[in-house]
């Protein structure tokens, strides 16, 4: 299926899809169009998993195609004449060699028009879309023709990769490449923090289980009543669940809650805190973690982090070196480590410190961006600079 091109070509001209266009849990995918751009030609698409728009937000079928999908949607399914119509023309009028979509659903869909135009098809897998029970049963079909399409696979990590091979995907097509992050935007507090501050950043959901940091925390109140915890989240899911848990501990006086907050708030937040903690755990649907966004940013801040032994953190975080692992749902062993960092501010500092260098090593956002782009080099048979 390999795309024959000259090894010597002009730059590449590659398509990202995407389900959102400003999705503010999704930051790294703007990120990825943009690093991308630097090194060849990138094309935007999205809105929803089979996207309808370009990235000036303009349909990319004509308005009666777009009516007329959405009212044969129930009964065509989402591919369909008249959705694949506008894709198909967008691929073809800009000339696009590969397809880089986000993520194994998006890319499910895009799988006909790939397929009818001999364009590589290249998912990128975040973590859900290849562990919710229900979506993975919903796509069985969908998901054995897109394995067996695509080019190569980009698992956010080997814990992922596992689940994409248990699924049926061939472990040499799929490529490990963590979403990384962009270390320049992050600058750690050189002096030790006396003041202990916890922090906790991501949307409150049930696999990133923040009730169970809540109850961790209680413990460190035990030890350390001025301690606090500032947990930083969109409004939504399991948030007034977290607040009435604050309320039922009656420890109102040291949780904050912020609702989500601006990229530099947040890094602002993280140089003026101990440890960053994230009790990540896989929900009762199966859905996971990849590698998740707000650990990777803690530890290039400098920052100690207290998680669990889940999805992609099993490889951001090194045990003993930069952070401590439990089990899940082991929030008492969560409490243990965050109260033995408290009380030794200094090795808090060194295991931050050697978490920044461990993500400045492997997790540096325009190397693992580069990566994808040799891969999809390879899916044309061309040779990177």
């Amino acid at each position: 299926m390999t795309k024959v091109v000259d090894p010597h070509p002009s730059p590449i001209r590659i398509c990202v899809t995407r389900s959102q266009k400003q999705a503010y849990s999704e930051t790294f995918i703007r990120d990825q169009i943009d690093v991308l751009a630097e090194m060849t030609a990138v094309y935007a698409i999205h809105s929803g998993r089979y996207p309808e728009r370009q990235e000036d937000d303009t349909l990319l079928s004509p308005r009666p195609f777009w009516i007329l999908h959405k009212v044969l949607k129930p009964l065509l399914g989402r591919n369909n004449y008249f959705s694949n119509y506008g894709v198909k023309r967008y691929l073809k009028n800009n000339s696009i060699d590969v397809v880089i979509s986000n993520f194994g659903i998006s890319a499910a869909h895009m799988v006909p028009v790939c397929k009818k135009l001999n364009i590589p098809l290249i998912p990128v897998f975040l973590g859900h879309d290849a562990t919710d029970v229900n979506l993975l049963h919903k796509y069985r079909k969908a998901y054995k023709v897109l394995f067996e399409y695509s080019a190569y696979m980009v698992s956010f990590s080997e814990a992922l990769k596992e689940k994409l091979v248990a699924l049926g995907a061939a472990p040499d097509k799929i490529k490990v490449i963590p979403n990384g992050v962009n270390t320049a935007k992050f600058s750690p507090n050189p002096e030790v923090h006396r003041d202990l501050r916890i922090l906790a950043v991501g949307r409150f959901t049930e696999k990133k289980a923040p009730m169970y940091t809540i109850r961790a925390f209680n413990s460190v109140l035990q030890k350390f009543p001025e301690a606090t915890l500032t947990m930083v989240g969109g409004k939504s899911g399991l948030f007034s669940e977290c607040e009435q848990l604050v309320r039922d501990l009656g420890i109102e006086n040291a949780v904050k809650f912020t609702g989500a907050l601006k990229h530099d708030e947040v890094a602002e937040l993280m140089r003026s805190s101990l440890l960053f903690a994230q009790h990540s755990v896989t929900a009762d649907n199966g859905d996971m973690e990849g590698t998740p966004v707000g650990i990777m940013e803690a530890s290039a801040s400098g920052l100690p982090v207290v998680s669990t032994l889940h999805g992609g953190i099993k490889e951001a975080v090194i045990h003993g070196t930069t952070g401590y692992l439990v089990e899940e749902r082991d929030y008492a062993g969560m409490a243990a480590y965050m109260i033995a960092l408290c009380e030794d501010p200094v090795r808090a500092k060194e295991m931050g410190l050697e978490g920044r260098k461990h993500m400045q090593q492997h997790y540096e956002q325009k190397v693992q961006i580069r990566k994808q782009y040799e891969v999809a080099c390879q899916a044309l048979g061309c040779q990177t600079n």
